[in-house]
């Protein structure tokens, strides 16, 4: 230790550039031997210059206690961070609950309109093929609870929209008499009076059943 600190004491000071004496007081502003005024800087440690770099094995070591100081953090993390860890992992499985069940929704949305549309046929009805076009284009409404009640009688708004939906699928306009006014009644005449309005040689209708009504007019209107 003592040898060190003579080295450094000795590598500090300055050089008369008259006598070439050196002076170990380096903040002497004349030559303690000729008495000269000091002109040189005084010089550096030359220790502190010639000190060696880092070893690759000190970078590592540093680098392995940061990664070690970082890990205790993660897998041991204080209150402050496992709260907000918790937070974020409920916020995280309630948007995937409800990205889940969107998806679900819609995909059951989309086999009820399909082939389980109606609550009271099941799915191989002759409904789904004899009115598919119909169906396809959504002309044949719903009755209460989803059901499509084939047996019962057409009402006019039914009609209506059927009749609207297809105009607008087939890009064709049809007579007003093809519709049903509010004071028309439903009966068997009055809906074969509304086929010769779209078609004039086209299938009769003999009831006035919601079934019978929607595949007269599916054959009137795309066959």
């Amino acid at each position: 230790m003592k040898n060190n600190s003579q080295q450094n004491q000795s590598v500090s000071g300055w050089h008369c550039s008259h006598c070439g004496a050196f002076n170990k007081v380096i903040g002497a502003k004349f030559c303690g031997k000729c008495g000269s005024v000091k002109e040189t800087k005084p010089i550096q440690s030359v220790l502190k210059a010639e000190l060696p770099p880092k070893s690759p094995t000190i970078k590592a070591k540093t680098f392995i206690r940061k990664f070690y100081k970082y890990f205790k953090l993660f897998i041991y993390p204080s209150r402050k961070r496992l709260y907000k860890r918790v937070i974020a992992g409920a916020v995280l499985l309630l948007l995937t609950s409800v990205i889940a069940g969107y998806k679900m929704y819609t995909n059951v949305n989309t086999i009820r309109l399909s082939k389980a549309k109606f609550s009271d046929v099941s799915i191989d009805h002759p409904v789904y093929s004899v009115c598919k076009n119909l169906l396809g284009i959504d002309a044949i409404s719903f009755r209460k609870n989803l059901e499509l009640a084939p047996y019962e009688n057409i009402s006019a708004s039914e009609w209506n929209h059927a009749l609207n939906q297809a105009s607008k699928y087939l890009n064709q306009k049809y007579s007003m008499a093809a519709y049903f006014s509010k004071n028309d009644p439903i009966s068997v005449d009055n809906l074969n009076i509304k086929l010769r309005a779209i078609k004039a040689n086209g299938s009769e209708i003999t009831d006035t059943s919601r079934i019978q009504s929607f595949y007269i007019l599916e054959q009137t209107l795309f066959n």
